[in-house]
């Protein structure tokens, strides 16, 4: 064989070596694993399933039933078990309600094929009417913050406050939807179907601040979203996604309303905090943006953050409200770092 020859059949032998390690680092060891076998290991003792429409519905019920009533709302690829500190640190003051969403957790599959925003609407309007709940404040963050806004925009008989972080829901170009297509084709076709541990804590990674993620969240995220049928479910979501016409359902809101950013985000940018305050023109409104936090800052600094929400949520921000648009404060870095 020529030089050329051995140095081409080199560099093919270099170029598989890479390839292989890739398809390594993304498929991993992504076994599917069923909503039996996540149940086992990831069920509260307080765990509760009520069946609604069809959809096997995972909710949970923390604090006295004659406390004021808060209802949480979790992220896309998330759980309700993201909430766990909230719960702890809320829970002496409220009475907590939390659910998983469809593709989410130990929620489920829909027998109807219906993963839209309104479907989740219904969920939650079913749930907290069937635990009695008339009245009660709802705090949602990133796609769990668009469902939060829209239903207190279709249901302000109900909502008494609502909380917003890092919201999604705003209008997308093709340079700002988060859930744009990254990649070359062929790694974008096997993420869609095999995510590793390693894709997840590369992805959780880039959404935390200065703070990082625990080894235990990398894990449960991972082992959510392995969950058999996930895919599919996920998919249909994806292409039946529409923001419903967020500034007309924002300015029929009425409920107090807080906004709450992180600086680092990434994934849904600061600037939006302003737009999300301009067109709850209806609304009393406070933004707060934190510094050196990122997309999932209530789990970098859930301290700061929850004692925020505990005293919107009981009144004792009233005074810092405005209508329309005011100048949002920033917490400083004594505050962040008193976690």
């Amino acid at each position: 064989m020529s030089s050329i020859g051995k140095a081409l059949a080199g560099l093919l032998v270099i170029a598989l070596v890479a390839a292989g390690f890739g398809y390594w680092r993304i498929t991993g060891t992504s076994k599917k694993l069923t909503l039996q076998q996540l149940e086992e290991v990831y069920k509260l003792p307080n765990s509760q399933f009520t069946e609604i429409d069809g959809i096997r519905v995972h909710y949970a019920e923390d604090g006295a039933k004659d406390l004021p009533a808060l209802v949480l709302i979790h992220a896309s690829y998330m759980n309700l078990r993201t909430w766990d500190q909230l719960v702890k640190d809320l829970s002496p003051k409220f009475h907590i309600v939390r659910l998983d969403l469809l593709t989410a957790g130990l929620t489920g599959p829909d027998p109807k094929n219906d993963y839209s925003t309104e479907r989740h609407l219904m969920m939650v309007d079913e749930l907290t009417r069937r635990l009695g709940l008339e009245k009660f404040s709802l705090l949602g963050t990133s796609s769990g913050a668009t469902v939060a806004f829209r239903y207190a925009a279709e249901h302000p008989d109900r909502v008494t406050r609502l909380v917003l972080i890092n919201s999604a829901g705003l209008p997308r170009t093709a340079q700002t939807d988060p859930n744009r297509a990254k990649g070359d084709a062929l790694n974008r076709w096997i993420e869609s179907h095999h995510k590793s541990h390693a894709y997840w804590h590369d992805n959780l990674y880039a959404n935390f601040g200065s703070i990082p993620p625990t080894d235990e969240l990398v894990k449960m995220v991972y082992d959510m979203n392995r969950r058999v049928g996930l895919e599919r479910e996920a998919l249909i979501y994806l292409r039946n996604y529409h923001n419903g016409g967020p500034q007309a359902a924002l300015e029929k809101i009425t409920a107090p309303t807080l906004i709450l950013w992180g600086l680092k985000n990434p994934t849904v940018v600061h600037l939006e905090a302003d737009v999300f305050q301009l067109w709850l023109k209806n609304a009393p409104t406070r933004v707060i943006k934190y510094p050196d936090v990122s997309h999932y800052m209530y789990l970098e600094i859930p301290n700061k953050i929850n004692a925020d929400i505990a005293a919107f949520v009981g009144g004792e921000m009233d005074g810092e409200l405005r209508y329309l648009r005011r100048e949002p404060y920033v917490a400083t870095m004594t505050e962040t770092k008193a976690r």
